[in-house]
């Protein structure tokens, strides 16, 4: 089994799923799993490193079918973590991923407003109430800061970070990479 953690607000994140989430679609062993790189509720300017992963990562995003636009500020991203749960619970985790990731890099949206949840959610097959119910209960929210807690107790320190048979190793691997670990 591959788990791949991930954020939102990682270009390197959204191509990262992007491979894993063909293996997924193929039957092979993958799982994936929110991690809130910030762990604040605020917006914040894109540091030096996203910069970089933005002009570093251009063509191997555009092979993927990713549009990495450079963002005023990276949203918050644990809401959008815990929408992520709604749509695992009802088998759309892919559309949520594939929806949200559009929505930060290319769409430029801010994936900290639960009202841009609610709607990206509605458009990924997920019903709004459901959201809504999800976004409103602050157990969720605190549920996704103690994964977060907890993952970087197990060595998770930033993302993407891929669990490969009990080991952690850097997320952004080739596609033949990826399969070799995942057999």
């Amino acid at each position: 089994m591959l788990t791949l953690f991930h954020d939102f607000a990682s270009p390197t994140s959204a191509i990262a799923v992007a491979r894993l989430q063909r293996l997924a679609d193929e039957g092979l062993p993958v799982a994936f799993a929110g991690f809130d790189v910030t762990g604040v509720d605020v917006a914040l300017p894109p540091g030096l490193d996203v910069l970089a992963d933005l002009d570093r990562l251009a063509e191997e995003a555009a092979v993927e079918g990713i549009v990495l636009r450079r963002p005023a500020v990276l949203p918050p991203t644990a809401r959008a973590h815990v929408v992520a749960s709604v749509a695992d619970a009802a088998g759309l985790g892919a559309s949520w991923r594939q929806s949200c990731y559009r929505a930060v890099w290319a769409d430029r949206r801010d994936v900290g407003d639960p009202a841009v949840l609610v709607d990206l959610a509605s458009a990924a097959g997920l019903d709004p109430a459901a959201v809504r119910a999800a976004l409103d209960d602050p157990a969720l929210l605190a549920s996704v800061r103690r994964r977060t807690a907890e993952r970087r107790r197990d060595g998770v320190g930033g993302v993407p970070t891929l669990l490969a048979h009990r080991t952690l190793v850097p997320g952004l691997l080739t596609e033949a990479d990826l399969r070799a670990l995942a057999v």
